[in-house]
């Protein structure tokens, strides 16, 4: 949390942000993307994540890209990404993706 309000300070124009949630809890996970994450965009940063929650990286997300074996499979608007039931099933590893999906107020990523 530390590093994340160190950034923050900084107001960087791009950031890259590896597994920002890897050993959180879920609640602070959701922290660290809806608050966190969610408002360096607000503040005009643009923010990369590479994230094994997918679900809770899309609810937050503008864009997403879609990995497997190296390449991209899937490249569409994260709202249009969840909708797909194809994509929920095979990529973000359950049907119905849209359901417990963490949303920021306001704008996204």
């Amino acid at each position: 949390m530390l590093a994340m309000a160190r950034v923050m300070m900084l107001q960087p124009r791009v950031l890259v942000l590896d597994e920002p949630t890897s050993n959180l809890s879920a609640e602070l996970s959701q922290v660290v993307l809806e608050e966190h994450v969610s408002r360096l965009g607000h503040a005009g940063t643009a923010v990369l994540i590479v994230e094994q929650k997918a679900l809770a990286a899309l609810g937050i997300s503008d864009w997403a890209y879609v990995m497997a074996g190296g390449s991209v499979k899937v490249s569409s608007a994260a709202k249009e990404l969840l909708a797909r039931e194809d994509i929920g099933e095979v990529f973000l590893g359950r049907a119905g993706a849209q359901a417990d999906v963490p949303r920021a107020s306001g704008g996204a990523v």
